[in-house]
């Protein structure tokens, strides 16, 4: 038998305990025959009223749900590994992308109500070939959805939740998976009379708009190979007519408002926060008298947001403008219907087929490796261009000058 003193001070730690998780009000009885009452979220997660004739009683029932019954489940830790993602960081479109994959393949599987003690590495590895034989899956998405599991395992271990990690065991044979397509050349970068047709359809419509300085920012889009989020954060301050350079170091990106929605900023770093994104780029003449010519059209038609080196009388151009005004163009020059992105996959072919070196490429288009550079690196030819030059290496092998037919 336990002395008072003792239960008190269970009874305190337990509520202590409860009141770190528990999201609901807890009502006091008002009369002598009312209970103690609350709302917890059952296993389905719809919301249901708990009681006890006495306070000691309904926290002793809250304890039970919160680190007994439940004892951790991925359902009962999801809303602090999201919350866990958000302080350290992550992107809002990466957590997006979390609770997506959430939905679609956790959320209604039993494996997220099972107490992740008494999980198996069996039941574990059956979950992912159930959804790999369910929704088909590629390997990279077999990856994103096997993150959320490893992830939170690790934060359940790191809270002291669960005595071991077990995921650590668990092993995944990828046969099952559908293999990855890959993406055609003709839909990743613009060929050469495609990038003819396009700018003859952007000169068209500068001389009807010649205030549109988005024009001039696909322009020199084909130039710098940015991505369109460092594009449309380009400021005058980092612009050195001196030297002919410019420096990037900022990038428009999506974050949460007040109302839950994503809106765009500008943040004061490039893509993941890695240092290579931090990059001075040589500007020819051509690029020169661009940003020249931008300059005089925002002074001349008093563009807002003046710092900026893209914008328009409604302030900072946004990149989602720029890219549906880039696919508009595509369309009225009748050609495939590409991005700004592809733009920069454009750039990076070029170089590589006009000799530059795969290094100065990543430097350039500031990737932090080399791997990730030659997933840029496409063939721009159109088929007959391809084979011309498949046929004349052919003919110069082995350095014959002549068919071998008898």
């Amino acid at each position: 038998m336990l002395d008072m003193d003792v239960l008190d001070v269970i009874n305190k730690m337990k509520k202590d305990k409860v009141l770190k998780l528990h999201p609901y009000t807890i009502t006091e009885p008002q009369n002598e025959k009312a209970r103690w009452q609350t709302y917890i979220k059952n296993e389905k997660g719809v919301r249901q009223k708990i009681s006890s004739t006495t306070e000691t009683g309904l926290y002793n029932k809250l304890y039970e749900v919160y680190y007994v019954k439940n004892a951790c489940t991925l359902n009962w830790l999801y809303p602090q590994w999201i919350e866990f993602r958000k302080s350290i960081g992550i992107s809002p479109r990466t957590v997006r992308r979390n609770q997506n994959h959430w939905d679609k393949y956790y959320y209604e599987h039993k494996i997220i109500n099972i107490p992740l003690s008494k999980l198996s590495v069996e039941q574990i590895e059956q979950f992912f070939y159930d959804c790999i034989n369910k929704y088909n899956l590629t390997v990279k998405e077999l990856a994103n959805m096997k993150f959320i599991f490893s992830d939170m395992m690790k934060l359940a271990f790191k809270k002291k939740y669960i005595a071991n990690n077990i995921f650590q065991n668990v092993e995944i044979k990828l046969n099952g998976c559908k293999p990855q397509s890959k993406k055609k050349d003709s839909s990743s970068v613009y060929y050469h009379d495609e990038k003819e047709l396009l700018y003859l359809t952007l000169e068209e419509e500068l001389s009807s708009f010649p205030n549109k300085t988005e024009i001039y920012a696909i322009y020199l889009q084909f130039k710098l190979g940015l991505r369109i989020g460092e594009l449309v954060a380009l400021k005058w301050e980092d612009v050195d007519f001196m030297n002919n350079e410019i420096h990037i170091h900022r990038m428009e990106t999506k974050t949460d408002c007040d109302e839950d929605k994503l809106i765009y900023t500008v943040v004061n770093y490039t893509k993941k926060k890695s240092i290579y994104g931090d990059r001075f780029l040589p500007l020819g003449n051509y690029e020169i008298d661009l940003l020249k010519k931008v300059k005089h059209i925002n002074n001349h038609f008093e563009h807002k947001d003046n710092e900026y080196i893209f914008c328009d009388s409604n302030g900072r151009i946004s990149s989602s403008k720029i890219d549906s005004f880039l696919r508009r163009m595509c369309e009225k020059a009748k050609i495939e219907i590409k991005s700004s992105h592809d733009i920069r996959r454009t750039v990076a072919s070029e170089m590589f087929n006009n000799g530059v070196p795969i290094e100065i490429i990543r430097d350039y288009l500031g990737h932090s490796d080399t791997k990730t550079t030659y997933g840029y690196i496409f063939n721009n030819m159109r088929k007959e261009e391809t084979n011309k030059i498949i046929l004349n290496s052919l003919e110069k092998m082995n350095g014959l000058t002549r068919t071998q037919i008898a």
